[in-house]
């Protein structure tokens, strides 16, 4: 048992990826990133619940952030004195914030063994499926205009997308090559993108979005004809085929 849980705790930085590979729908984990981090995203937790009432007090602890392609998203980290067990917790949505989930049932944060099947069989048997059926009302609290994507830039001038639809969050995080920010629940290309890069990936996500019947709406706090800032996309699309 001692050496079992050796190989536990000496795996701690690998459990995310190796619990995001055995999840149902491509999973993406992110970085470590300290819990204190003010862009940790611990903000966004639907449901923590009394589990991880210790973990946030604790110090030097790091979380990771599962992702899927459809925008939900896992808070991942160790149990504090239980080298034994990971606590995995729902986040919000991506687009949503906690006025949109006022009122509704929240899914439940659990402890998992601190082995990437087991744990895996438990998210799938014991949170996914109540995850994905109360995120539905959540993404439709948060629809301010039908079949419609938002777009602001950042103070690096770099795109963030905001939209609960899935087929939208789909094409840009399964298909568009772009990351959900567990901080603010938005889109956003990686830094490893150049400007005319990042540009280039804004327009073809963009053109195919509106394809699909999206209107996009563009809101921007910094001229568009900057030197390191794209030009505005249309804000008046054709139509395309419905969603």
């Amino acid at each position: 048992m001692g050496h079992s849980q050796g190989n536990v705790t000496s795996s701690v930085p690998g459990f995310a990826a190796a619990l995001a590979e055995r999840l149902p729908g491509r999973w993406q984990a992110g970085p470590p990133v300290n819990l204190a981090a003010q862009d940790a995203g611990n903000h966004r937790i639907w449901h923590s619940g009394p589990l991880a009432y210790t973990a946030f007090n604790a110090t030097n602890l790091h979380r990771y952030v599962l992702t899927s392609p459809h925008g939900l998203q896992l808070y991942v980290l160790p149990r504090p004195r239980r080298s034994d067990q990971f606590l995995v917790l729902p986040m919000l949505p991506a687009g949503c914030d906690k006025q949109h989930v006022r009122g509704l049932t929240s899914p439940r944060g659990i402890a998992v063994p601190a082995e990437p099947v087991r744990a895996a069989a438990a998210v799938r048997r014991r949170m996914l499926l109540e995850y994905r059926f109360a995120s539905m009302p959540a993404r439709r609290a948060a629809i301010t205009q039908r079949l419609q994507v938002q777009v602001t830039f950042d103070a690096r001038h770099r795109p963030r997308i905001r939209t609960t639809y899935l087929r939208a969050l789909h094409l840009l995080l399964g298909q568009g090559g772009f990351l959900l920010d567990p901080a603010t629940g938005e889109c956003h290309l990686p830094d490893t993108f150049t400007a005319k890069q990042a540009s280039r990936q804004l327009y073809r996500s963009l053109e195919r979005l509106r394809h699909l019947g999206f209107s996009v709406r563009v809101r921007s706090s910094v001229s568009p004809h900057s030197p390191s800032h794209p030009s505005a996309p249309r804000a008046n699309p054709p139509k395309g085929p419905s969603r």
